[in-house]
């Protein structure tokens, strides 16, 4: 089996898939708060719990691979599987194979967890896509049918937004970020609650349309990641719900370098 690490800005997507080639299957997963002051000895410890907790042989552990956007936990993540299971590990960067080609101005400055998601998406689909991934930012990519990453937009995401308006604006409520059934409130907290739905919504579905414009996408689909996701699940935003769409993404590049 492999571990596959999704380091983001505000949580790190842990995952177990198997060791074979072309399975995609999560047979663990756990999300662990992102931190700069954990040791490796504390995430080895972390995950200890975790293999045990899902009943996995931590000796069945054969290989790593990761993506970050997180530089300073780069070489964290690298000690502790160095240390306690194996020294067979890939960081995605610039030299990582990957079989979509990108084609961002400054190929370097685009995030890696965007490019392991387009290749999930390449490999599983091969169609016309906008990915949607809604975690500390949201970012919309966009991937041709023939594998080419032409890249996208990014804004603030809803957790961002929604701790931005509470610190700046003291008399308002904290919220429950949820999915709304209607915009017209009649009160604070339902007003900020439907604000903030609705207001992601036809963002999200406005730039859908407006990138699918741009590129002259006839015919496309919309796949949405990322834990916030789930708001949106029986929408029409997204024809396809991956929440963790990156971890199958780590796999795929895997086997591409294996």
């Amino acid at each position: 089996m492999i571990l596959a690490f999704d380091i983001g800005n505000t949580n790190i997507e842990i995952g177990v898939l198997p060791y074979k080639k072309n399975d995609f299957n999560i047979i663990a997963s756990a999300r662990y708060f992102t931190s700069i002051d954990i040791t490796s000895d504390q995430m080895a410890l972390f995950i200890f719990n975790f293999l045990s907790a899902n009943k996995i042989d931590r000796n069945s552990i054969k290989k790593m691979i990761f993506s970050s956007v997180v530089p300073p936990l780069n070489n964290l993540f690298i000690e502790m599987f160095t240390d306690y299971f194996s020294s067979d590990y890939i960081e995605v960067n610039e030299n990582t194979k990957l079989s979509i080609k990108n084609c961002y101005k400054n190929p370097r400055e685009v995030g890696s967890d965007r490019l392991v998601n387009a290749q999930a998406v390449y490999h599983l689909y091969r169609k016309n896509s906008i990915i949607v991934d809604m975690g500390t930012a949201t970012t919309l990519c966009v991937l041709t049918e023939d594998g080419r990453y032409l890249g996208g937009a990014i804004v603030p995401g809803i957790i961002t937004s929604v701790s931005s308006l509470t610190k700046k604006a003291a008399r308002l409520p904290s919220i429950k970020v949820q999915k709304m059934e209607k915009l017209l409130a009649e009160d604070t907290t339902s007003a900020i609650e439907s604000g903030v739905y609705f207001s992601n919504y036809y963002a999200i579905k406005g730039m859908i349309n407006k990138l699918s414009e741009e590129v002259d996408f006839k015919n496309f689909i919309t796949i949405g990641t990322g834990g916030l996701s789930k708001l949106f699940i029986n929408t029409d935003l997204f024809n396809f719900t991956e929440p963790i769409l990156t971890l199958k993404g780590l796999k795929i590049i895997l086997d591409l370098n294996s």
